[in-house]
């Protein structure tokens, strides 16, 4: 139950609801019963964890069972969520507690790495979570640039409007098809595709309704978008002010990511599109006449934590030959600390156990799990003072070692 004043339990299926409302305000949202249905779809009762003062729940915490793509491969990992604490029951120790416990039940579950979306970016180091991704989001002037004419045009990509409801085997063959493309993303099924199409009233913001973009090949999905939009009135001497958002982008090909995005990027009366949750490697610049006109805000994604040292770094594969002897602080999770040498042949497939090697780079787990998706160069880590080494060569062969084609991207804030 816990070793606060708060004891902690896992909640029933019968008091998710309560579990969604308590959420809800501790975050000062509004409590819709249509979102609490939608979370329902792919909340799991076994993994919410929640503190209570007597008969009233005061914290929340849960997480989602993912099988996550990380550099070279996959694991199975733990989509942290759902945490909150009641306004009345703050700085009294029930957050930690319920972390504390919840990388407990993570580590027993033989999940080696957990990942989360972190409303307040300064809370989660203390846990051991570090800044493993950046997303960014991208706004186009159309009247300031256009697509480049020297692309090719695949004649095979056909591109329609679909109804969002119409497509969900689409979208869920395309995500599935796509998720070992970058890591820190994870396998999505039917339950996830639907959330990720449905359109909440609530959701809108003054929006119309969403709408959806399908391109096939021969008839079989290769793409697809979903988009609102927001028209403006005609303002002086006749310009449209309209503006698109785009909420989701895929593509099994470039060709057929950029049909979609053509299309897009000619809508009528629509001179803005704006793009939400981009990988900082996104093509959509490089489309462009004029890159620059893709003004972009960028700002943190995932934070990772490795949860079990050997399992995260023997699990996935290296960009490069290595052989280094890493010592880890963790003060959470004890059966992490020490020194580990890591060895990854040719091919990148590695292995990972304790040695009483001296150490030729140190760091702590937050700093571990910031790198660990291939997304923070360890010699950025350096320079920032939160990694030291007695051999600067060997964290040079270890921060490319951690690097990957395509930086890591979560395209579900869960």
């Amino acid at each position: 139950m816990g070793d606060t004043p708060y004891p902690l339990r896992t909640v029933t299926d019968d008091e998710l609801d309560h579990f969604f409302r308590m959420i809800s305000r501790a975050f000062g949202e509004d409590v819709r019963p249509e979102e609490i249905a939608l979370d329902r779809l792919t909340a799991e009762a076994g993994r919410t964890l929640a503190a209570f003062d007597g008969d009233e729940m005061v914290g929340t915490a849960g997480a989602f069972t993912f099988d996550l793509a990380v550099p070279g491969g996959r694991l199975p990992a733990a989509g942290v969520t759902y945490v909150g604490v009641s306004p009345t029951h703050r700085r009294r120790g029930v957050l930690t507690s319920m972390m504390q416990r919840q990388l407990a039940d993570i580590h027993e579950r033989g999940e080696p790495v957990a990942v989360l979306w972190a409303s307040e970016a300064a809370i989660y180091g203390r846990y051991g979570y570090g800044l493993a991704s950046r997303r960014m989001d991208v706004e186009i002037d159309r009247t300031q640039t256009a697509v480049r004419r020297d692309l090719p045009v695949d004649e095979s990509v056909e591109v329609r409007l679909v109804a969002p409801a119409d497509m969900q085997d689409a979208v869920e063959a395309i995500e599935r098809a796509v998720v070992d493309e970058r890591p820190g993303q994870f396998v999505r099924d039917a339950r996830w595709v639907e959330t990720a199409l449905a359109d909440l009233e609530s959701r809108r913001h003054g929006r119309s309704a969403m709408q959806g973009v399908l391109a096939t090949r021969g008839g079989r999905p290769a793409g697809y978008a979903t988009y609102s939009t927001k028209a403006s009135a005609v303002r002086g001497h006749a310009i449209a002010d309209g503006d698109i958002a785009v909420i989701a982008q895929r593509a099994l090909d470039p060709a057929a990511d950029l049909a979609v995005t053509r299309l897009l990027l000619s809508l009528d009366l629509m001179r803005r599109v704006r793009w939400w949750n981009q990988p900082l490697d996104s093509a959509i610049p490089h489309v462009l006449t004029d890159p620059r006109q893709a003004r972009s805000i960028i700002t943190d994604g995932l934070h990772a934590r490795v949860v079990d040292v050997p399992a995260a770094l023997s699990g996935r594969r290296y960009a490069r030959p290595v052989d280094v002897a890493v010592a880890v602080t963790d003060d959470r999770c004890p059966w992490n600390a020490g020194t580990w040498r890591l060895v990854a042949d040719g091919d990148g497939v590695a292995d990972c156990e304790r040695t009483d090697a001296a150490a030729d780079v140190a760091l702590d787990v937050e700093a571990l799990g910031a790198a660990y998706l291939g997304g923070t160069p360890l010699t950025a880590l350096a320079a920032a003072g939160r990694v030291s080494t007695t051999n600067p060569l060997r964290l040079n062969d270890l921060s490319v070692a951690f690097g990957w084609s395509r930086l890591p991207w979560c395209p579900v804030i869960f």
